[in-house]
């Protein structure tokens, strides 16, 4: 390790210095990638394995032809991603030109130019966040010290990316909430001028809205809105 232990720090540096709050969840996996390849210099490509919904899908890469050669594991539901996200064990491809395990896998990234992958799991405290892809356009292009490098790297981007979702994940839920008191706020007001002009009580007065928001397919927010925004309009002036 001593030969790419510069790099290796180097990487890991750069990650620890990086404030997730700064950019958004898909900035931090694409600085994730792109410091894969600095720590780990037999990396060609790089790829984040995420589940989307309630689907593992490449979220990130470095190269356009990586969803590529994913897409075969995720087809089938077995590869060396898939597996690594799964069973939160490391999984390497020494030569995909070689017959064996994830033989669809295998043919795709043979036919990208890919003849070697490692696969290392993102765990957080939770459980697994995704896995992170290494793919070498030579056959058996990750060495042993290559891999336990890849593994530190991997423990420490896994830590940024928990970090990542979890702030994302409460600002979303504060800017939805802060929202939320908006909207209210903006439907008690116009329910007090229905109130005022109709001459009805505060159930009335909602329901008013509630009947204009159907009628006219327009959210009840919008609808308040509409109506605060027109009662503090000035008067027009009188022709004379």
């Amino acid at each position: 390790m001593s030969e790419s232990l510069p790099l290796f720090e180097a990487a890991v540096a750069a990650l620890t210095r990086y404030f997730v709050g700064d950019q958004a969840l898909g900035e931090t996996l694409h600085q994730i990638a792109k410091l894969t390849v600095q720590a780990v210099p037999a990396t060609d490509h790089v790829g984040i394995t995420m589940l989307v919904g309630d689907k593992l899908t490449t979220s990130v890469f470095t190269h356009p032809e990586v969803p590529e050669i994913d897409r075969a594991q995720y087809r089938s539901g077995e590869g060396p991603c898939v597996d690594a996200y799964r069973t939160g064990t490391p999984t390497m491809i020494e030569s995909t030109l070689e017959q064996g395990r994830w033989q669809e896998f295998r043919d795709s990234a043979a036919r990208h130019g890919v003849f070697s992958t490692l696969s290392l799991p993102l765990i957080g405290q939770a459980g697994p966040i995704g896995a992170l892809n290494l793919y070498a356009e030579v056959e058996h292009g990750f060495s042993a010290e290559d891999q336990r490098v890849a593994e530190l790297f991997a423990t420490q981007a896994a830590f940024v990316l928990a970090n990542a979702q979890a702030y994302w994940d409460v600002r979303t839920l504060s800017e939805n909430l802060e929202q939320a008191m908006v909207s209210r706020a903006v439907i008690e007001q116009a329910k007090g001028v229905i109130m005022a002009t109709m001459r009805c009580d505060e159930d009335d007065a909602f329901a008013i809205l509630k009947t204009q928001s159907q009628a006219q397919n327009i959210k009840v927010r919008d609808i308040a809105e509409g109506i605060v925004r027109n009662t503090g309009r000035p008067p027009e002036p009188s022709e004379h």
